[in-house]
């Protein structure tokens, strides 16, 4: 591996492992500050206002200047500052403000991840680059979320004292992400001979936008009800490492998979690969309105690596399969956008569910808005990769190149 490589390894390590302890800690964190399931639902849910605003501006103020370091290290220094604030908080509204600021600096690192390796990455062999750098974020998950494990109590007594421990150290990963930001590789995008065209009008095509409305509401049933996942797994009982390690057989799994989908999506296409994570999705959540134990809660979490180990690298690649050099930046932070509006719509709908009806109930009513999601991406979206070869199977493989309408 390059130089640039290894040094696009880590910050992708590093973005991804921040997720280590957010991920199942900030809605117990908000739970024992003495906020309802529909509190923590809004303030999962706080950064869309912001997100509105600001991603498509940075993404725009990406491409114009054609840089990204100097973005990194300032959202990096935002997101390690909103978060060691959790431990001087004491109302929803403060922990919707500081949630806001960390959810849209972490969203834009992410997407950032997506531009570089779409500059680096060989044509017909976005998913396969991708896939190979976002493996490593999965790997320092791991880490982080074991070490997390041993510092909560296992009896489970956690309370805000043993839990400000987490959040006085876990967000120093978005310092070492500012350091590293000085080193990024950031190639500069190649001169084309449309280079004139201007960078703010960004078109996207009409089967763009279909998938987007579909990546909407698949990410506002999985990610909407997976927000309450740690909090359902207390419910159940579960205590010490099986919350800080209730996503982590996902995350395993997410790294078997997550290479191999990339690989396959640039060979056969985007469409099938995908259609099998939106098919699993709908009877994963409802494996959890049934579970009565911890461990069936850890069963259906490892199915997780069929959803984001697929989705998390070929929607990355879908998106770039219909950018250029120019526009790249934009679309990535458009996907970015869709995503925080999702994820700000889920956590709040389905906390008001979870309050009104209880956990399995939500479990249900995300199960069903994935069905839908499936079926209109079954029916509507068509193919991006105009280098696939196709699978020969016409359900999935509906229409294997797109026209340039599409």
């Amino acid at each position: 591996m390059t130089r640039e490589g290894r040094l696009l390894s880590l910050y992708m390590g590093l973005t991804v492992a921040t997720t280590g302890f957010l991920q199942p800690f900030v809605p117990i964190y908000l739970l024992e500050a003495g906020l309802t399931k529909s509190q923590i639902g809004l303030v999962a849910g706080s950064g869309i206002a912001l997100a509105l605003l600001l991603q498509p501006l940075l993404g725009k103020l990406s491409d114009r200047f054609d840089t990204r370091r100097p973005f990194v290290a300032i959202m990096s220094v935002v997101a390690a500052l909103a978060y060691l604030s959790f431990p001087f908080l004491r109302s929803a509204p403060a922990f919707l403000m500081a949630v806001a600021l960390g959810l849209n600096a972490n969203l834009y690192m992410q997407g950032v991840g997506g531009v570089l390796v779409g500059r680096l990455a060989v044509k017909g062999k976005g998913g396969e680059t991708y896939a190979a750098y976002r493996v490593w974020g999965s790997i320092a998950y791991v880490f982080v979320a074991l070490a997390v494990g041993f510092i909560i109590k296992p009896e489970g007594g956690h309370g805000r004292g043993a839990l400000n421990l987490i959040f006085e150290t876990g967000p120093l990963l978005f310092l070492a992400i500012a350091v590293l930001a000085y080193w990024l590789p950031d190639p500069q995008r190649p001169v084309e001979a449309d280079e004139e065209a201007p960078v703010g009008k960004v078109r996207i095509r009409p089967n763009l936008k279909r998938f987007l409305a579909v990546d909407f509401l698949y990410i506002v049933s999985l990610y909407g009800a997976t927000n309450f996942i740690s909090i359902f797994m207390q419910h159940l009982g579960g205590r010490g490492l099986f919350l800080s390690c209730v996503f982590l057989p996902g995350v395993i799994t997410e790294t078997l998979v997550m290479r191999y989908s990339g690989v396959f999506s640039d060979r056969y296409g985007r469409r099938p690969v995908l259609a099998v994570s939106y098919l699993l999705l709908p009877f994963r959540l409802l494996i959890y309105s049934v579970a009565v134990s911890p461990w069936t809660v850890l069963g259906a979490q490892s199915l997780h690596g069929l959803n984001f180990g697929i989705v998390g690298a070929v929607a990355i690649a879908f998106v770039n399969d219909q950018a250029d050099h120019r526009t790249r930046g934009a679309l990535q932070a458009k996907l970015s956008l869709i995503t925080a509006s999702a994820g700000a719509v889920g956590p709040a709908l389905m906390g008001l569910v979870a309050d009104r009806f209880g956990l399995p109930a939500m479990f249900q009513v995300a199960a069903g808005l994935a069905l839908v999601a499936t079926v209109v991406f079954m029916l509507f979206v068509n193919e991006s990769n105009e280098h696939a070869r196709g699978t020969g199977i016409r359900l999935l493989d509906r229409a294997p190149f797109p026209s340039k309408s599409a």
